[in-house]
């Protein structure tokens, strides 16, 4: 209950984010991992759609160069 009329620091802002803004705020905290950078977006956006936090880690994971035990086959 209240959920609808629920204010503060997870309000619309957060829901209006887009993938890009996302990945933009969650490469600040230099994740070592996809796994870690999937949990800061889960931790900063509690309240988005998977869906856009798995289209802002997408767009992470293309910013982010290679690492050598990430070379494709």
């Amino acid at each position: 209950m209240g959920e609808a009329f629920r204010t503060g620091r997870h309000a619309f802002s957060r829901l209006a984010a887009d993938p890009a803004t996302m990945a933009a705020q969650v490469l600040t905290f230099a994740p070592a991992t996809d796994a870690e950078a999937l949990k800061l977006l889960r931790a900063t956006y509690p309240d988005c759609p998977l869906s856009t936090r798995v289209a802002a880690l997408h767009l992470m994971m293309l910013r982010q160069p290679l690492r050598p035990s990430q070379s494709p086959r």
